[in-house]
């Protein structure tokens, strides 16, 4: 099994499609143990504001992706 460190920038592309998203995903998809930075939700939750504020993400579905990203092992 793979190990990755995963960076809030690839996190957030399996929460809003954008450029290489596709690629973000495939990581998902495969028997990979992934790890985040102990920052990790801060900068997720930062972005994800960022881009609710812009309209790119509804307020509640960006609460509910940062919740659901609260399970990822950090390091």
């Amino acid at each position: 099994m793979s190990r990755f460190v995963v960076d809030a920038c690839v996190a957030v592309k399996w929460l809003v499609a954008e450029e290489h998203s596709d690629a973000a995903l495939r990581l998902t998809r495969q028997n990979h143990d992934m790890m985040a930075p102990g920052l990790f939700l801060s900068e997720i939750a930062n972005v994800l504001w960022k881009k609710s504020q812009q309209g790119q993400i509804d307020g509640d579905k960006a609460r509910k992706a940062l919740r659901g990203l609260a399970r990822v092992q950090r390091i």
